[in-house]
């Protein structure tokens, strides 16, 4: 089953690049944050540990719900 990573991209670095090695990994670009230089890829579960230590990317994260409050 896939999951859903949003990846930062190190500072200086290009994001198309990044997302277009994404995307030859097998992966989907599910959303790309204008704010951060950050986008957010539905990876196969075999592709994502092959994308992990990716020397231009600073931080990887599986994508989760947040809340503001308990309700």
């Amino acid at each position: 089953m896939p999951t859903t990573y949003i990846i930062t991209v190190k500072d200086g670095e290009n994001k198309e690049e990044v997302k277009q090695h994404v995307i030859d990994s097998g992966a989907k670009i599910t959303h790309d944050y204008t704010l951060i230089h950050a986008f957010a890829a539905e990876f196969p579960d075999d592709a994502v540990t092959t994308f992990q230590d990716h020397p231009k990317v600073s931080a990887w994260e599986k994508d989760q719900e947040v809340k503001t409050q308990v309700n």
